[in-house]
């Protein structure tokens, strides 16, 4: 590779990527972070987890500089503590969605914006969903039951939790967009359960790879000198900007057909197996 394409930001996903499944992160995954930083290489951790979420996994001492955190709607400044960047829905586009949803009968949660994007909502849908009732369960205080006659004025981003199916998936973003200008959605494998899948709904101008564009105009880091790491659907947008995406041995096939991969997965070190792989 040219001296000018050789990689001065690597980010990467932290659940099922270099997150373990038990929640940690091992001693050759901290290792390479740490020399990351002694050759001049930022380390960016981009999450769909919102930055409460982060610091129940990320102790303070973890070797990261910055974090793209809830999927790209906020970027934070890891070392000085500070938020540097967030997006939320208005009041017309909320009330929209909050009515396209309760339409179609859909279990969903509705989060308040950055930084308390911790707190939210729910609504409940047709028919039983246990990944639906588990979730309230995990996050039991944070959450009030949505009144459909006092939409919030804002909102964070939406979660529909639906069955694991990918023509259901593709049917509601394709209806949802056409009835909400405005809305992007992403598709996320439940991390607890397989069966079901995390619709998330954030402002169009929300992904993982537009926080790692932000990032990079704000440090003048060129484009083609990123990598970013990633496992899931949730990637996507990350795997789109960045100069070189790899997934973890533990990705769905789908994915692995279009970008390349390691053997090893998030249990085997595979973070830093796609690290050996790249030229700083």
């Amino acid at each position: 590779m040219a001296a000018n394409n050789r990689i001065k930001l690597v980010a990467t996903d932290l659940d099922g990527t270099l997150l373990r499944d038990d929640k940690s992160i091992s001693e050759e995954d901290l290792a390479s972070l740490r020399y990351l930083s002694d050759i001049k290489v930022l380390r960016v951790a981009a999450t769909g987890r919102s930055m409460y979420k982060v610091f129940e996994v990320l102790p303070e001492d973890t070797p990261f500089d910055y974090i793209v955190f809830s999927s790209g709607g906020g970027v934070y400044d890891w070392d000085k503590n500070e938020l540097l960047v967030s997006e939320h829905f208005e009041t017309e586009i909320t009330r929209k969605i909050c009515s396209f949803l309760i339409r179609k009968n859909l279990n969903f949660f509705l989060f308040r914006p950055i930084p308390e994007n911790n707190q939210f909502q729910y609504h409940r849908g047709a028919g039983e969903c246990s990944e639906f009732d588990g979730y309230l369960k995990r996050h039991d205080g944070d959450f009030l039951k949505l009144d459909e006659n006092e939409i919030p004025l804002q909102s964070g981003q939406f979660m529909v939790i639906i069955p694991n199916d990918e023509l259901l998936f593709e049917a509601i973003k394709l209806e949802l967009n056409s009835e909400c200008e405005g809305a992007k959605v992403i598709r996320t494998t439940s991390p607890v359960d397989p069966r079901y899948i995390w619709l998330e709904i954030f402002p169009e101008t929300v992904s993982k790879g537009h926080g790692l564009k932000w990032l990079c105009d704000f440090l003048a880091i060129p484009y083609q000198q990123t990598t970013g790491i990633g496992n899931d659907f949730n990637d996507l947008d990350m795997f789109e900007f960045v100069a070189l995406p790899y997934l973890m041995g533990n990705s769905p096939l789908a994915l692995k057909k279009v970008f390349p991969s390691v053997s090893e997965t998030n249990n085997q070190n595979g973070f830093s197996k796609v690290l050996g792989l790249l030229d700083f």
